[in-house]
């Protein structure tokens, strides 16, 4: 199997596709490489496509120290994973955590980016907002005290959106209850850290498609201040979704997706 040593962590990554432009998808907390199921035989058909779990993820290694899950050590791990699979340069594509980190590639290494892609994500920081500062909280102290399978057994105050298959929120509750507790507490703690990139947006410079589901009620505001900071970035809204519609309703998705590398192909790219 695959993995890259890198930045004193073990990445597990894959390789899919032989041919085309390099396109690399980054998931977010608490997901790992299966949120991509939808689109691997979509994109790997034109693209070189590159998916990876992030440290404390998946099959990656989980750090014992949490202050190592920053937003800009997921951002290293990023480049030096897509530069362990040879690419040079590459669309980017990163969800809601996955977003951050890639807002953070974007700016430091703009002339790899061909376009960027942040789906379901945000700018603003965080910890600035009293609500979801206090239930990241909450879920930090229940998780080191109850464990990390009692956390997936609690039951979410919100209904599932509409087109979310029962398979698959069992599927994310078991791989939630087998995350590793140092990577969910560390990575938690990171994105309530992060900086933001609310004074530095406007200096992302690919060609950026901002998309989100209609039904992501604490996202949508934040999109829609990427969408209108980020210069020239295009916006898609995927109707009946709620967080993650690339599996949700990955049609939809995966029509803006491929509308927007389509627009944004032929650079040269390694």
């Amino acid at each position: 199997m695959p993995y890259a040593s890198v930045n004193g962590a073990e990445i597990y990554f894959e390789r899919h596709g032989d041919d085309g432009e390099p396109l690399v998808l980054i998931h977010g907390h608490t997901g790992d490489i299966t949120d991509w199921r939808f689109q691997l035989p979509e994109f790997s058909k034109t693209h070189r496509v590159l998916i990876m779990d992030n440290r404390g993820h998946g099959r990656s290694s989980s750090p014992a120290d949490r202050t190592q899950y920053a937003i800009t050590q997921i951002a290293a791990d990023i480049e030096a994973v897509a530069a362990e699979a040879g690419f040079e340069r590459y669309h980017l594509v990163g969800h809601s955590m996955g977003g951050t980190a890639s807002q953070e590639v974007a700016l430091r290494s703009p002339g790899r980016i061909l376009s960027l892609t942040l789906h379901d994500s945000w700018g603003f920081v965080m910890s600035q907002s009293t609500i979801i500062a206090q239930y990241q909280e909450s879920r930090m102290k229940f998780a080191e005290a109850q464990g990390m399978a009692s956390l997936a057994a609690q039951v979410v105050p919100v209904p599932s959106p509409p087109h979310l298959p029962p398979e698959r929120k069992a599927e994310t509750d078991a791989r939630l209850a087998q995350m590793s507790l140092d990577g969910f507490i560390g990575a938690t703690r990171a994105l309530g850290q992060w900086e933001g990139t609310t004074d530095r947006a406007h200096r992302i410079a690919a060609p950026t498609l901002v998309i989100y589901g209609e039904l992501d009620r604490g996202l949508i505001d934040g999109s829609k201040w990427l969408a209108a900071t980020i210069p020239g970035a295009a916006l898609a809204v995927v109707p009946e979704a709620g967080h993650s519609p690339q599996y949700e309703r990955p049609d939809l998705f995966n029509a803006a997706l491929r509308a927007h590398l389509s627009r944004n192909a032929g650079a040269s790219a390694k």
